[in-house]
């Protein structure tokens, strides 16, 4: 059986949210929610995880401060599908999502060119409790720009700004923008509850990591320096979200959820890009 690394999955996002319905019942505020979604990083890829020169204290904060989730699985080693489990809290292979949307695949993957937009859906469950939602970042629930394809609002978004979505590509929101974005929409609702996305880029390919996050990591081979800073990147934009919380006086009131979408991209033995990314559990048989 093959593992598929994550840091937290679905089920963190379905149990927390479940407790917090509970303490609903005597709290006179909904909690707000953030998501936190990565691109393909490993487990193993996380100072407080043991990674040997890559820090990550934004991230560890999490851990440290709520729950780290040790033992999981992801619903599908790639992208679209693992997304489409996340929105809709159900095996994707139920909707034919199979593999990532791709144009001229689909078809003969027996896939549907997008997520369909009227099956249940957790932003629009939250919005018609009284939320406001929001989702930033990559999309990937349909292929890049298809024409026809449904815009996030469809799904329960009152508000969005994606890049691999549809619509036109001068309209994309930039890769390196989505903390910037997230933090808006946390200050702009700061006096509603509200549920907001936010799925990075990071660590992705192709890579395209900031001049500081370079520079914290000179001396290393530049293969791992390129990837230890497109992780700082990432744990970076978490800050950014975390500040904005702090500083909007929303800290106690926010269940912040952060996960990898589905591990690391390369698997094989010959791979030496990722630092001990499946952790302790090892690649299976």
């Amino acid at each position: 059986m093959k593992h598929v690394s994550t840091l937290l999955t679905a089920l963190v996002l379905a149990s927390l949210a479940a407790f917090h319905a509970a303490e609903a019942a005597v709290s006179p505020t909904k909690p707000n929610i953030v998501f936190i979604l990565a691109d393909d990083l490993g487990w193993g890829d996380l100072s407080c995880h043991g990674h040997a020169f890559i820090k990550t204290p934004h991230i560890d904060s999490l851990a440290q401060s709520g729950l780290n989730f040790q033992q999981f699985t992801a619903a599908n080693p790639v992208c679209s599908p693992s997304r489409v489990a996340f929105m809709t809290g159900r095996q994707p292979a139920r909707f034919s999502i199979h593999g990532h949307f791709a144009a001229g695949l689909n078809q003969r993957r027996g896939m549907p060119d997008w997520l369909d937009p009227r099956v249940i859906l957790l932003p629009r469950l939250l919005r018609d409790a009284g939320y406001r939602t929001g989702h930033f970042g990559k999309w990937h629930l349909s292929n890049n720009h298809t024409v026809g394809a449904p815009y996030p609002d469809a799904y329960g978004f009152d508000e969005w700004a994606v890049f691999n979505g549809p619509g036109d590509r001068r309209t994309e929101l930039p890769q390196n923008r989505t903390g910037e974005a997230v933090a808006a929409f946390i200050r702009a609702n700061r006096d509603h509850p509200f549920y907001v996305n936010a799925w990075l880029h990071e660590p992705h390919t192709p890579h395209a990591p900031s001049r500081k996050a370079m520079e914290q990591h000179q001396g290393l081979p530049v293969r791992d320096q390129v990837y230890a800073a497109v992780v700082t990147d990432a744990d970076n934009t978490v800050g950014l979200i975390l500040d904005t919380l702090r500083l909007s006086g929303l800290e106690s009131n926010t269940l912040v959820v952060f996960s990898s979408d589905n591990g690391p991209e390369h698997t094989g033995p010959e791979s030496t890009w990722w630092f001990n990314a499946y952790g302790d559990i090892g690649l299976g048989d």
